[in-house]
């Protein structure tokens, strides 16, 4: 394995929906990605302290099932301040804190036991930032030292380049990129937002954070017809909201409304609701669009989706009512 790969799967199948249900978590994909790489590490802890050298298949099976066994007798109880003993208890306290103070203070706490939690110093960051251009300032500081030590751990050997997501070790650092990026998009720094997003991909191939996404935006803000139709090409996404609504944008900023057109019918024949989002935007309900709860979690091709891509990428939306108004034209002229 490359470091500490996560191997998905040897993982058998276990009830750990009961082992890791927090009831007091504001973000819970956040917290279930946190908690399932916790276990990941204390798995990979309990092989290396029980084998010598690299196990057979067999043998990982056999650990992970005693490892399992074992978790499963010994369920924590509520984490507490009185309890929480190590970096990652910390770190867990300040996701789960109701206010910004407490969440601060933790997150420091967190950061001092372990100064490479790059989860942690994303949340000092973001707890200590008093203005946008502080906060890509304070985040480009944090992803220059935190590529150093990467790159002094051997994260950055060539093996490793396209498969960061698959080392438990690197996602904190990956989301630390991630939530600079986020920061230079709302800066509207969007050439280095570009170049950040083609480096994310260049570390995760897979795309496990959904960079091409945002990438795509981007390049319909530039018209950059060449560079989306090249991350289309490999990721594909012909079906998916979030590459086709751009790409019929850039092709309807460009003149070219043929293919404009053709990519808004691909569009609205996946997406059913785009038709009603386009009647609300355009017209006099475009409130309504406010009252979509879509707060924690949307159902790919629906109005949610739709509302989640708006939110996202209102530097590339905001001014394009044109558009919106001929697509809605256009798409009522479909059979």
């Amino acid at each position: 394995m490359k470091k500490h790969e996560a191997p998905l799967d040897l993982y058998p199948a276990v009830p750990f929906s009961d082992i890791l249900e927090k009831t007091n978590v504001k973000d819970e994909e956040r917290s279930m990605s946190k908690e399932t790489e916790k276990i990941f590490k204390e798995v990979q802890k309990y092989i290396d302290e029980n084998t010598d050298g690299e196990p057979t298949e067999e043998e990982l099976h056999e650990l992970i099932r005693k490892f399992v066994n074992n978790y499963n007798g010994q369920i924590p109880g509520p984490l507490t301040p009185d309890n929480a003993e190590d970096a990652e208890d910390y770190l867990e306290l300040a996701y789960s804190s109701d206010n910004a103070k407490d969440a601060l203070k933790y997150a420091k706490q967190a950061l001092k036991l372990d100064p490479f939690n790059y989860d942690a110093e994303a949340l000092v960051i973001e707890f200590k930032s008093t203005d946008v251009t502080k906060l890509v300032r304070d985040y480009e500081k944090a992803v220059k030292n935190a590529t150093k030590h990467m790159d002094e751990e051997g994260y950055f050997e060539e093996e490793n380049i396209g498969d960061f997501w698959a080392i438990l070790e690197t996602r904190p650092y990956m989301r630390l990129r991630r939530a600079y990026l986020d920061a230079l998009v709302n800066c509207r720094m969007m050439r280095r937002a570009e170049e950040e997003c083609k480096e994310l991909l260049r570390l995760c191939e897979n795309d496990n954070m959904g960079v091409r996404f945002v990438l795509m935006h981007i390049y319909a803000y530039f018209e950059d017809e060449a560079g989306a139709l090249d991350l289309s090409e490999k990721y594909g996404g012909y079906d998916n909201t979030q590459i086709l609504l751009p790409m019929s944008v850039i092709f309807y900023k460009k003149g070219n409304y043929v293919k404009s057109r053709q990519y808004l019918k691909r569009l609205v024949s996946r997406n059913k609701d785009f038709v009603r989002f386009a009647k609300m935007l355009v017209g006099d309900s475009s409130d309504e669009l406010d009252d979509i709860d879509v707060s924690y979690s949307y159902t790919p091709n629906t109005i949610e989706e739709l509302v989640i891509e708006m939110q996202d990428n209102l530097y590339l939306f905001v001014d394009l009512i044109p558009y919106f108004d001929w697509a809605l034209r256009e798409a009522k002229k479909f059979k």
